[in-house]
């Protein structure tokens, strides 16, 4: 059920998936400069792996109360 999840998971992350080199560059053809766009990029990453992580705990707990 887990390699479901995270296989799931994957999926939608790599559905949008556009290199970090053209994340900035549309971000710096709206007038934004490279400073602050690479800034928000990094945030942007942050969040990503924070949910990440947060979902493989939740997982990890629901089947270690599962195994009881």
């Amino acid at each position: 059920m887990n390699k479901i999840v995270l296989a799931g998971i994957v999926a939608i992350l790599l559905s949008g998936c556009v290199s970090e080199e053209q994340r900035l560059a549309n971000c710096e053809a709206k007038g934004v400069s490279r400073d602050a766009c690479y800034v928000a990029d990094q945030n942007r990453q942050a969040t990503i792996n924070a949910a990440a992580e947060k979902q493989a705990l939740e997982n990890a707990q629901a089947a270690t109360h599962v195994k009881k």
